[in-house]
């Protein structure tokens, strides 16, 4: 079956000082809206059902992800410590697995808008078809300008079986990780090259099989886990899983090597070998600071663009 598992953590500086470690901004109602993590779910709602969704957070923001998040996940896991998403995503993807060994699941953020979301349902429709074979799937966002904050990607000939719509799939030839800015800038120029939207799909079973070739200590790690994990069991009532109650697993946070202190895309999507991407044009922004946010936002007569934020969120900018 098909499951979520959206990353609701994050340091909260990349907004300040709008945002906070305690509120970044995932969890900040922007113009008195809904919360980018409430859109998040939001926009999974005709596509995975709350019983299979999982958040992943940290001590500083659980209050609030909880309460977000009541009623629409099964699983909201509080890490110890923040150790970058490697650790994270492999163990929650464990603990799914251990639920539902036949698991396929979309891992994606909490924190970037998308302007277009039935586009990205149709999209991840099809990812899940595609991941369901054996590859690790990313969305393809088109490059508008070059950026060296972004990982890219390559995509070269489609994927046999996968074409034929409004969303064809491709074989990705290379994955690159937050390049220099003089490579960006012959991949902005080159129509092969996209954004990686920070959205992957793939099942669990291929994903731990991946872990253990190209990390073979992060598997180590997980196997000597893999007691504690199958333990758990959230419910709809009783969703919160909180690491730091596991001994063992609190142990392992706090011990994690540094070289394991890294991102999938770094230790996983650079070296794996079954990797397909999907062109998806969905109005994505990462609001990776606050020329990102102007973006969404009409300017006045003057040119001004102003934030609108609720009066209870005050506190947080002062």
């Amino acid at each position: 079956m098909n499951h979520a598992l959206i990353l609701s953590g994050g340091s909260g500086t990349r907004l300040w000082p709008l945002s906070r470690k305690s509120r970044p901004k995932h969890l900040i109602p922007f113009a008195g809206g809904p919360t980018l993590l409430e859109q998040t779910l939001t926009r999974l709602d005709e596509l995975i059902a709350p019983e299979r969704r999982y958040l992943i957070t940290i001590p500083e923001q659980a209050p609030i992800v909880r309460d977000v998040a009541r009623g629409k996940a099964i699983g909201i896991i509080i890490e110890p410590i923040g150790c970058n998403n490697l650790f994270p995503m492999a163990l929650s993807t464990k603990l799914i697995a251990s639920r539902d060994p036949n698991a396929v699941i979309v891992f994606l953020p909490a924190d970037h808008t998308i302007s277009r979301p039935d586009k990205l349902r149709k999209a991840l429709k099809k990812a899940i078809s595609v991941a369901e074979t054996g590859y690790i799937v990313t969305m393809g966002i088109p490059t508008a300008y070059p950026e060296p904050n972004y990982g890219h990607l390559q995509k070269t000939e489609p994927l046999e079986g996968f074409g034929g719509d409004e969303f064809p799939a491709f074989h990705v030839r290379r994955f690159h990780e937050k390049p220099p800015m003089d490579v960006v800038l012959g991949y902005t120029s080159d129509e092969s090259w996209f954004w990686n939207g920070g959205i992957f799909i793939y099942s669990a079973a291929t994903m731990l099989e991946l872990i253990s070739e190209l990390q073979p200590e992060l598997h180590k790690l997980l196997e000597s886990l893999d007691s504690a994990v199958s333990h758990v069991k959230p419910t709809m009532d009783s969703p919160v899983i909180d690491w730091s109650s596991s001994s063992v697993i609190d142990a392992a946070y706090r011990n994690l090597p540094m070289k394991l202190q890294t991102s999938i895309d770094f230790a996983i999507m650079e070296h794996a070998d079954r990797v397909a991407t999907i062109p998806v044009d969905m109005g994505w922004s990462d609001l990776g600071g606050f020329a990102a946010l102007s973006e969404l936002i009409e300017p006045d007569d003057d040119g001004n663009r102003v934030v609108p934020i609720d009066p209870g969120d005050i506190d947080n900018v002062i």
